[in-house]
């Protein structure tokens, strides 16, 4: 048994961070690009991204013609090639201009009047627009080609020796799809009255086989068991005709606005593409919300109706894994042929789908009738394609095609212009290449069968925060022999990769296991990365890339701290202190409390190695004066001793008061049944918030103001004035407190005279 040609290179990383010797600090970051919205977010040559995350070599493009080539041109709208792929025609507009492109020459086939291509690019452009579209392309039995020209009237012309006009409507002015069956009879998908004409192979008379009341027929397409497929505008209905019944029926009811495209695959199942302009208002690049999937697969594997032992050489075949998928083919689910009737003349309500919104939708339907939809996307599907197993799907405004595997639901970008907003045509070749039609601007590109020799991703920047040392990477690849991986990178200090001070690209060398990136010290890493196919008949396949960078041991960041007086009017004497700190090591920090009388130098511990930030202060502990509090904050946890840091900060001034204020200069002044009482309250401290007093013990307080009228220093000077006081011996009780609300009580005792 020969071995199977698959090489591994492979890297296993901790989670998150790579550890190193016993300290826990977080100073190793990995970056891995392991899904396909990672990857989209760089730029790929002749790569593809799928569902799964891998990057894998797609076909080799050549550009037939460019842009500058079909000057004039605004939209290639349909195109076809001769069966041995000596000839493309191309079908335009705004002009209805028919190109044949064929050994590297192009030719103008119509309008008659111009053989050539336009010279004068300016006279070009300058000139007049005839208003005519050509939408369809087709042969008939014969091999000679159809043209359907849309415009003021809509006419079907066949190019022979000369052209021939086979049809001709006043009534009808677009031709939107045209299709010949086995006997030659031709059939047209007309606009705007949604009608589909069957026509004898070499012209005349014309007949309505069906007229819908749908503005435009879309699409056409012949399904296995011998029926017409018709997809509409307005409505997006899919519409099946027995074309020699003429008996109708509704396939499916998209509740989209129209039936883009229809195609269908050898097992008799019909795809279709329902789009709405809804789908790409206020448009965003919806790619990586597309290929997401759910996780796992679905298994697809037939199962042997019985027990069977393993023959020998068996459950060993090449060295595979259990399990492991063949991740350069797709398959299909084996099924039986059967004849069908015709459809029946009183079919069931069609399946109806999801309901409008803002995607465009795929749909499968099965020869038994059941719709499934199996891709949507933000997009406008302009054709569909089916190719050995795969479901091509061309889209706007991205310029994007997409390659699905419905069984599997496997999806993948298979090719994206740089320079073209959409991909409105495909055909497939009889060597099974592939022709594109560009548009906006219009570009012809061909796919060769085979993938690219080689193919070249280009990442997104990767922010390590702050400049960091950048260290390995790894990838994990599948390698058929033959096949290689090499790498170059480059780092920077601004968000602009095109910048020049970015270092330039490191020399590129083959990546055989975990390589040093070689990168100078910087925030911003970008890597680049070239998949080569050799002799192989596949590329590599990429399935994850691990960067490494480490940023030194930055200090803690203490951002504030503030020190606030209990709002418990019980405790005014405990203080709250409270910091923000942080770290961009992400370390473990620990925090320690010190205070210092003002004007001292020496610090004394309040609270040692606290893991929050946070501390309660009983300044009963200290005498009354001006504080400071220092918070310091170290990482000592995360880090070797050698390389730990701290960093503290100072608060505001604090001012612990616990001793309330004092009473002087008393005197008193009777005058009858008169009293006028002067005195002044000072603190040391704080300032004077607050004088109350009452009368014989009562319970009733009543406030007093100072002279001045505010309460706005640490001394205040009050007069009381009390009249018609009763005969006899009194208490007053002065009460007088301080912002922090210490409070000092005190009494004085005075007698009314009885002749007072």
């Amino acid at each position: 048994m020969g071995k199977r040609p698959f090489l591994f290179l492979t890297a296993v990383w901790a989670a998150g961070a790579v550890l190193s010797g016993p300290a826990k600090a977080v100073t190793s970051v990995i970056t891995r690009h392991s899904k396909s919205e990672h990857f989209l977010k760089g730029k790929l040559e002749n790569l593809m991204v799928d569902s799964d995350g891998n990057l894998r070599l797609t076909r080799r493009a050549e550009i037939l013609l460019a842009p500058d080539a079909l000057v004039g041109v605004w939209t290639i709208n349909t195109i076809l090639a001769e069966p041995d792929g000596s000839a493309v025609y191309l079908g335009t507009s705004p002009n209805g201009t028919i190109f044949k492109y064929a050994s590297g020459q192009t030719e103008v086939l119509y309008p008659t009047d111009s053989p050539s291509l336009p010279q004068d690019t300016a006279a070009a452009l300058a000139a007049p627009l005839r208003n005519e579209h050509v939408f369809a392309l087709a042969f008939d039995a014969g091999g000679r080609l159809l043209a359907g020209i849309s415009g003021k009237q809509a006419r079907l012309i066949r190019f022979d020796k000369e052209p021939t006009v086979l049809f001709q409507s006043d009534t009808d002015r677009y031709i939107y799809a045209v299709l010949a069956d086995s006997q030659g009879m031709l059939y047209i998908g007309t606009g705007p009255k949604g009608r589909i004409y069957r026509l004898p192979p070499f012209g005349g008379n014309a007949e309505i086989i069906y007229e819908s009341r749908d503005k435009n027929i879309l699409s056409l397409a012949w399904a296995k068991d011998g029926s017409l497929l018709a997809g509409s505008d307005t409505r997006g209905l899919l519409y099946q005709i027995d074309v020699k019944s003429r008996t109708v029926r509704v396939l499916y009811d998209s509740q989209q606005k129209e039936i883009t495209a229809v195609t269908t695959d050898p097992e008799g199942n019909v795809y279709l593409a329902a789009s709405s302009a809804a789908a790409v208002a206020g448009r965003i690049d919806s790619a990586a919300q597309a290929l997401s999937k759910s996780p796992g697969r679905p298994q697809f594997e037939p199962e042997p109706a019985e027990p069977q032992e393993p023959q020998e050489g068996e459950g060993d075949e090449g060295g595979e894994e259990e399990g492991e998928p063949d991740e350069f083919h797709m398959t299909t689910a084996n099924t039986v042929e059967e004849q069908r009737p015709l459809p029946p003349t009183a079919p069931p309500a069609p399946p109806v789908g999801p309901g409008p919104r803002a995607a465009s939708l795929l749909v499968r339907i099965t020869p038994d009738g059941f719709a499934r939809e199996i891709f949507s996307d933000r997009v406008i599907f302009y054709a569909l394609l089916y190719q050995d197993g795969t479901l091509l799907a061309a889209t706007g405004n991205q310029g994007r095609l997409f390659g699905l595997d419905p069984v599997i639901d496997h999806r993948s970008i298979l090719y994206q212009s740089e320079k073209s907003a959409q991909i409105t045509a495909l055909f497939a070749g009889a060597d099974k290449g592939l022709w594109l039609a560009l548009s906006n601007p219009p570009q012809l590109i061909r796919l060769a069968p085979e993938p690219a020799q080689e193919g070249t991703y280009t990442s997104d920047l990767i922010d390590a925060g702050q400049p960091a040392r950048w260290g390995k990477i790894q990838t994990q690849a599948r390698l058929p022999e033959g096949t290689s991986i090499r790498f170059s990178a480059r780092s920077g200090n601004l968000k602009e990769p095109h910048d020049p001070t970015f270092s330039t690209w490191t020399p590129e060398q083959e990546l055989t296991g975990p390589s040093d990136l070689g990168c100078p010290v910087a925030r911003y890493l970008q890597y680049r990365l070239t998949l080569v196919r050799g002799k192989a008949a596949q590329g590599p396949l990429l399935q994850e890339v691990a960067i490494a960078h480490s940023i030194p041991n930055l200090p803690p960041q203490i951002q504030s701290l503030q020190v606030q007086q209990s709002k418990d009017k019980q405790k005014p004497y405990l203080f709250q202190i409270l910091a923000r700190a942080s770290d961009e090591n992400s370390d473990t920090l620990m925090f320690h409390f010190d205070f210092r009388k003002q004007g001292r130098k020496r610090w004394i511990s309040l609270k040692k190695d606290s893991d929050k930030p946070v501390y309660e202060w009983d300044s009963r502990t200290v005498e009354d004066g001006r504080y400071e509090i220092r918070i310091t904050a170290d990482d000592k946890r995360s880090n070797h001793p050698s390389e730990a840091l701290t960093v503290s900060r100072i608060s505001d001034t604090v001012v612990v008061d616990n001793t309330a204020p004092v009473f002087s200069d008393v005197r008193q002044n009777l005058q009858g049944r008169v009293l006028e009482f002067r005195f002044r309250a000072a603190d040391v401290f704080s300032a004077i918030a607050e004088a109350r007093y009452t009368l014989d013990g009562r319970e009733d307080w009543a406030g007093l103001l100072p002279d001045d009228r505010v309460f706005d220093t640490t001394e205040e000077s009050f007069t009381l004035r009390l009249e018609d006081l009763e005969p006899g011996d009194h208490v007053l009780t002065l009460a007088v407190s301080d912002s922090p609300g210490n409070t000092r009580y005190q009494s004085f005792e005075f007698t009314i005279g009885q002749d007072g």
